[in-house]
């Protein structure tokens, strides 16, 4: 049985690499300042990467999260920043969970990249699936009052995403349009600055819910943690690259550092590491496409090994660097800050392995 991505796939992948090659980068980073690009945001477009998983009946390409998972891979490894991997995942939610009626009017602009999406979900808490914020319907419609926290790119988004409780209590989706009444959005200073996070406030915001309930908010929670993790496996892999070209070049004793035998063991463990996670990360992206009952664990198993990899990584490579990695001069340390924030977003490596453990105990225990 071949385990392999197939032509296509490794096809779409080179080209949208090679597009991030030239675009994207520390480069980009340095250049844009962690603002919104337009130009950038362009050529994304033109590539077709906002429409990947939306229905070809909705003007999408009509792929799916497998074919995703080698791009959101190797957008890690590019340092890209939201609005396109939110805009991506919370398209998956939106072909599954909009009615006709909402499925005609948001998903064309969504693919054709005039409208840009986030999706607000953490709040004041560790765990990353507690809710707070309120949803309660309001004459013809719905409102949602409350506070999200670590919005990715909600600053440069045309629509929200939000979890909420309903008036049920019940965890549920709704939409927001970006300058509705009532919605404020304030920059987060973060280590990460480049992810553009944002506090976002509803004040009896207007919002259209989505069907699907607690599913649907526990099916976004999954993709969102798959998209990390495979970011996180390119983030590592282009902190190791750097590391390995720092080490070619960097001299002591007559000889580059990478000759040395303790510099040799960092690169095999963080490379053994590595290849775990990817492989992890990789199930996960089957287990969610192939909609396998095996998804909850596979998705938090991805993220723990995932997170766990990534920290181990870069901080390897900024020791491989030395003092020079956390300087400006060098880029290295971009690597570690989006890491970092990765690391934490949707559930931290605890929290996955716990979630992993109850599961297992739950399937030990007598019916």
């Amino acid at each position: 049985m071949d385990f392999d991505f197939n032509s296509d796939q490794y096809m779409l992948r080179d080209s949208v690499r090679r597009f991030l090659d030239d675009q994207a980068g520390p480069a980009q980073v340095r250049a844009s300042g962690g603002a919104f690009d337009a130009q950038l945001w362009q050529g994304l477009c033109e590539l077709g990467l906002p429409s990947l998983l939306v229905p070809e009946a909705h003007e999408g390409t009509g792929l799916g999260l497998l074919d995703a998972a080698l791009l959101w891979e190797d957008m890690g490894r590019a340092l890209l920043p939201a609005p396109l991997i939110q805009t991506m995942v919370v398209s998956d939610t939106l072909v599954r969970q909009a009615s006709a009626e909402q499925a005609a009017q948001w998903l064309p602009a969504l693919a054709s990249g005039q409208a840009r999406w986030s999706w607000a979900q953490h709040e004041a808490d560790r765990d990353p699936s507690w809710l707070q914020v309120q949803a309660r319907p309001q004459g013809q419609g719905w409102q949602i009052n409350g506070q999200k926290m670590l919005v990715p790119a909600a600053a440069s988004a045309t629509h929200l995403l939000v979890s909420a409780r309903g008036s049920e209590g019940q965890a549920g989706l709704f939409v927001c349009e970006v300058g509705a009444a009532g919605l404020t959005i304030a920059p987060h200073h973060s280590i990460d600055d480049h992810s553009g996070l944002c506090k976002v406030s509803f004040a009896a915001t207007p919002a259209q819910p989505l069907a699907g309930g607690t599913q649907a908010v526990e099916r976004l929670l999954h993709v969102s943690a798959l998209a990390a993790s495979l970011q996180m496996v390119g983030v590592a892999t282009a902190a190791m690259d750097l590391a390995l070209d720092y080490a070619k070049q960097r001299s002591q004793f007559g000889q580059p550092i990478g000759a040395f035998q303790a510099i040799k063991h960092k690169f095999a463990d963080m490379l053994v590491a590595l290849e775990g996670a990817r492989s992890c990360a990789y199930h996960a992206a089957w287990a969610l496409a192939d909609e396998d009952s095996s998804v909850p664990v596979a998705v938090s198993m991805a993220k723990a090994a995932s997170s766990d990899m990534c920290r181990l990584v870069c901080n390897e490579a900024l020791q491989i660097h030395g003092g020079v990695g956390f300087t400006h001069a060098f880029d290295v340390h971009w690597f570690m800050r989006r890491g970092k924030y990765l690391e934490h977003a949707f559930g931290d490596a605890s929290w996955h392995r716990e979630r992993v453990a109850a599961s297992l105990l739950d399937a030990s225990l007598p019916a």
